[in-house]
């Protein structure tokens, strides 16, 4: 069972009375000698006065460190927006990757055998808030809904994406930015009866096909933009969502979670190998995913296609046979999740225009 993990972030009065009874102790001269020494208590008095800055300064002194961390600039609403409290602080001030920007803040963490050092296992948090539902979308192999498959990399880099990870190979419902391509075929196998849908307004709802119907053109209405349909449904309104076995087998994994709208999160699970990562099994993925505080997850597409991709460069670890001697394993993708500062178009700034000092790169720089 895992263990809970955390996600990720300040006299005066002595003094005064002090000061107000010094022009008292001077006036007592100048009761007893007023004519010969008139001046002295003005002279006193201009010692008190020139003391009393420097006291009223030094509160002012120790202000200055906390205007340092100044706030996120605020600009002017847009369509689209989704969250009136996107962070004005870093998100990534300990990740190992990170993209922090006016309008979309991703930091991924890399954990390494976190729970039991007797169990090698490693995944990737990714931490995402955004303040504009344009900046997440999904995109097809080769621009174009059943034209194959296309390498990870080369994908998200095409898509000038931030972050991408692999989605459901187009497996059931596949609907796009907005657009129904193909409806929710029904299943026998209930690891694939779960969906996931992300709405304009930046929420999202989960479906479990094994305990309901999803009218498709309710929703719709409703405002639907994203849909992923795979398996099974790890959580729904904050809870486990079906009974898992402890005891399955474990395989890399890419799990898509929500926290509420304008804040999600995607994870990265290595696997299949005994000595770096042996991956994670239903119930420890729907414990994870509670662990870190969501309140709906899905497992996507895993094995071999598990991949996560930063800038252009797979930081996880797929699974699988380096056929091309390159050293990638992994397979090419059908569709992936996409994650940068797109418009309303689906354009974004190219990777190598984007600016340094947004990024931390890890062991990719």
């Amino acid at each position: 069972m895992l263990s809970s993990m955390a996600c990720a972030g300040t006299g005066p009065v002595a003094a005064a009375e002090t000061a107000a009874e010094e022009p008292a102790a001077a006036e007592e001269p100048a009761a007893t000698a007023e004519s010969e020494k008139t001046e002295e208590p003005a002279a006193s008095e201009e010692s008190a006065v020139t003391a009393e800055p420097e006291a009223t300064e030094e509160p002012a002194a120790s202000e200055e460190p906390a205007v340092t961390a100044e706030p996120v600039p605020t600009r002017e609403p847009r369509e689209g927006d989704i969250t009136d409290h996107f962070p004005d602080y870093d998100t990534g001030a300990d990740a190992d990757y990170s993209y922090q920007s006016d309008e979309l803040r991703i930091a991924i963490k890399k954990y390494v055998n976190p729970h039991d050092p007797e169990i090698p296992e490693v995944y990737y948090v990714a931490d995402i808030w955004m303040r504009n539902i344009d900046s997440f979308r999904t995109g097809f192999a080769h621009g174009e809904y059943n034209t194959g498959r296309e390498d990870g990399e080369q994908f998200a880099e095409r898509e000038h994406a931030i972050l991408a990870v692999n989605g459901t190979m187009n497996t059931g419902l596949v609907l796009q930015n907005g657009i129904l391509y193909k409806g929710a075929s029904s299943t026998k196998s209930a690891r694939f009866k779960g969906i996931m849908l992300l709405y304009e307004d930046g929420s999202m709802k989960s479906f479990n096909l094994n305990r309901g119907y999803l009218n498709l053109e309710e929703e719709q209405k409703k405002g639907v933009v994203q849909g992923w349909h795979f398996g099974p449904l790890l959580l729904q309104d904050g809870a486990v969502a079906q009974k898992f076995n402890l005891n399955d087998t474990r395989h890399p994994r890419i799990i898509l979670g929500y926290y509420e709208p304008g804040h999600y999160c995607v994870v990265a699970v290595d696997g299949r190998n005994s000595k770096r990562s042996i991956g994670m099994n239903e119930y420890e993925m729907a414990q994870l995913m509670q662990e870190l505080g969501c309140r709906d997850a899905l497992n996507l597409d895993g094995g071999t296609s598990a991949m996560m991709v930063f800038m252009g460069k797979c930081i996880s670890h797929p699974s699988g046979v380096d056929k091309d001697g390159d050293g990638k394993a992994g397979r090419a993708l059908a569709d992936m999740l996409l994650f940068a500062e797109y418009d309303s178009d689906g354009n974004a700034p190219e990777l190598n225009g984007i600016d340094p000092s947004r990024l931390r790169l890890g062991d990719i720089e």
